[in-house]
């Protein structure tokens, strides 16, 4: 009983280092929104280094660019397709 108890509290502890999706992405000076444009993305935040890819989720498929940002111990990853951001993941570090 022990050993089933402390499996599922390790389990629970380890879920949250998985990423999860969310809406936007904040600073205490900027906000980024799921439909922003790159140009917006790239003047709040600034220019990281993008890495390009092709984005398959089940009917959607895109030509998809990534960049990550650090802030306030959480990792975030953009994605966006022609032009407009349309995901933003976040993973606790």
């Amino acid at each position: 009983m022990k050993y089933l108890l402390l499996g599922i509290f390790s389990i629970l502890i380890s879920a949250n280092v998985f990423a999860r999706d969310t809406n936007s992405m904040r600073t205490t000076t900027e906000a980024i929104f799921i439909g922003d444009t790159e140009e917006m993305l790239i003047s709040k935040m600034g220019k990281a280094k993008p890495r390009y890819f092709v984005y398959e989720d089940g009917n959607f498929v895109c030509a998809t660019t990534e960049y990550k940002y650090d802030i306030d111990m959480q990792e975030y990853k953009v994605y966006l397709c022609r032009g407009k951001i349309f995901k933003i993941d976040v993973k606790n570090k």
